[in-house]
């Protein structure tokens, strides 16, 4: 194929000026790829399209013709999954077809998905199965961007989180819930020393032997060791009752 070949152009000049299509794909000088009885008839859906590129997914044609259709008929979503799954096919060959391509959708794409693609076909060692899909992706492992996920993922954990979840009752005073959280959740972590430290300093700020003694006792039959905190924590309570 040759690199002067315009695969894909934008070519407002050549719209009528009623055309509802605004920033048309102009597929020009491509007989390379589209045999004449293969080129899409405006009766053609786009499910046809992926249908055909399930079954023969290396049919370069229905690739560009899915690609068009999708930037034609302003389904953008469909578009970058059409692109992706392009790329995917390609497997990094085929690199002029593939600017190209993501340089004339850029209108119709987002910020971040442009800038995805092209970081993607910059980088020599990008994994392709690191592009995002979508639910309209046919290839792709539908992997929601790494970074995002890994975000999201921290994100949820931190919400889910006991100790997020106590300093947040702390902070407004709410100590007697902070307690209770903490408390239900050593039971179940018994090993984070963390939940354990904030709970002992909790017993200690509000003086509740009762509870602290309670826990304990709880631990131990878990044959959970006390630490250093707690065990001065218990001398501490043990002093106030002979001094009471």
């Amino acid at each position: 194929m040759s690199n002067n070949t315009h695969l894909v152009t934008c070519d407002d000049g050549d719209v009528p000026e009623k055309s509802e299509v605004e920033g048309h794909f102009s597929l020009k000088n491509t007989g390379i790829l589209w045999g004449s009885a293969e080129v899409l008839q405006p009766n053609e859906s786009l499910e046809k399209l992926v249908f055909l590129i399930a079954k023969k997914p290396k049919q370069l044609t229905s690739h560009v013709q899915r690609i068009s259709y999708c930037f034609q008929k302003n389904l953008n979503k469909q578009l970058f999954a059409a692109i992706v799954d392009f790329l995917i096919v390609l497997n990094r060959q085929g690199q002029p077809i593939s600017w190209r391509v993501i340089l004339g959708a850029k209108s119709r794409l987002t910020t971040e998905q442009f800038e995805e693609l092209k970081v993607y076909l910059k980088g020599k060692h990008t994994d392709i199965n690191l592009l995002s899909g979508n639910q309209y992706s046919i290839f792709s492992k539908g992997l929601v961007g790494v970074n995002k996920l890994i975000q999201q993922i921290e994100k949820e954990e931190k919400e889910d989180d006991p100790l997020a979840i106590a300093l947040d009752h702390i902070e407004y005073s709410q100590l007697d819930e902070a307690k209770k959280v903490l408390e239900e959740a050593i039971l179940v972590q018994p090993e984070r020393q963390d939940l354990r430290q904030e709970l002992c300093d909790l017993y200690k700020l509000t003086g509740d032997s009762s509870g602290f003694h309670q826990m304990m006792a709880k631990l131990t039959r878990l044959g959970v060791g006390m630490t250093d905190d707690w065990n001065q924590l218990n001398n501490y309570f043990k002093g106030q009752n002979n001094n009471g």
